[in-house]
This record gives structure tokens, C-alpha cells and sequence, in this order.
């Protein structure tokens, strides 16, 4: 396992009892080249240290990471201090790709959660306040629900505790090993 996410295992576990440490914001560019940043829910790590996020096929993220996989994380453990930001490249999975994979994270959601992929399409208007109507089945994975996958390139890690603070750079070398440095905050 590599350093970056032993200590990464060590945040989540030291703040289980903080909601919001289940949420980091990422960031995607659109075909012009603007940035774009939203707040996302953590749903894990595959065993080949790829952090997983769902989404909706018909959102802007999704047009956004297909066009450019390029992203960016950052998340930040008010708790413990501390700052991961992840460089990485995002491999989006629907149903047809992966039927075991999505179908997987569908079933770990809520009723509740399940019901925002049943609300219609993410930033089409609404015409009056009137509550939201579910269109579909919560035991059946809508077709625009996905899975994102986001392979880690690099970490840069910053614990703000102690003076000087304590930061480090992880990367993988020519041989795919993971390597890493300490660096001046």
C-alpha cells in the first residue's frame, strides 16, 4: 500500500465521526478550458488505489471528464489538519461497461440518495416549487447512472499541524513503484 494512502486510511479513520470528511471537491475543466469545481461524496478506494465517485451521465461532470479526464482533487480534513490534493485521471463507467461495478455502488445508496438519479435531469429548470417527482424504480439502476473512477497520479500532501508544517510529494517512478519526498510547505 503506498504511503500516501496508508495516511490517507489513518485521516478517514481519525475523522469517521466527521460527516463532512466523507466529501472532497473536484475539479474538471470544460472543452474551452474553464475550470469547474464541485463537492463530491467519497465511496472508496478500489484496490488499485482509484478513488470512487458516482455520477449522472447527463450532468455537466460527465461531458466535462469525458471530454478532458484530466482532474483534480482536494480534500481537506478540518480535524486532523490536513490537505490531500490528487492529480488525476478519471475513467467514467456506465452500466454497459461495467453492469457488476455500477449495480454495485446503485445497491450501497440510500433510498434517499437513489432518489436524486430519479428526479430528472441535473440543471434543467424547474417550473414552480412543487416537490420533485421520482420517475423509475429504486430496485432498478436508472441507465444514466455511473461510476467514476479517478486513478491517482500524484499526491501532494500538507499537514498544517506543528511549525514548520509538514508537506510531501508522492509520485510513481519510471517502474510504476510509488516514490516520496518531503518538501519545504
Amino acid at each position: 500500500m503506498p504511503q500516501w494512502r496508508q495516511g490517507l486510511t489513518k485521516s478517514l479513520h481519525q475523522t469517521r465521526s466527521v460527516p463532512e470528511s466523507r466529501y472532497f471537491q473536484l475539479a474538471s475543466v470544460d472543452s474551452n478550458g474553464v475550470p469547474y469545481c464541485r463537492t463530491v461524496v467519497f465511496r472508496g478506494v478500489t484496490d488499485d488505489n482509484q478513488l470512487v465517485v458516482i455520477s449522472d451521465t447527463r450532468s455537466e461532470k460527465f461531458e466535462q471528464l469525458s471530454q478532458t479526464p484530466e482532474a483534480h482533487v482536494c480534500w481537506y480534513f478540518s480535524k486532523t489538519r490536513e490537505q490531500y490534493r490528487f492529480s488525476c485521471k478519471a475513467s467514467l463507467v456506465t452500466l454497459e461497461q461495467d453492469d457488476e461495478l455500477v449495480t454495485s455502488q446503485w445497491n450501497k445508496l440510500s433510498d434517499a440518495g437513489k432518489k436524486q438519479f430519479l428526479w430528472g435531469e441535473p440543471g434543467t429548470p424547474r417550473n414552480d416549487g412543487s416537490a420533485l417527482q421520482i420517475e423509475g424504480s429504486f430496485d432498478k439502476v436508472p441507465n444514466h447512472f455511473c461510476t467514476i473512477l479517478l486513478a491517482i497520479n500524484s499526491v501532494d500532501y500538507l499537514n498544517l499541524r506543528g511549525n514548520p508544517q509538514h508537506r510531501e510529494w508522492h509520485h510513481k517512478d519510471e517502474n510504476g513503484n510509488w516514490v516520496s519526498q518531503s518538501l519545504i510547505p
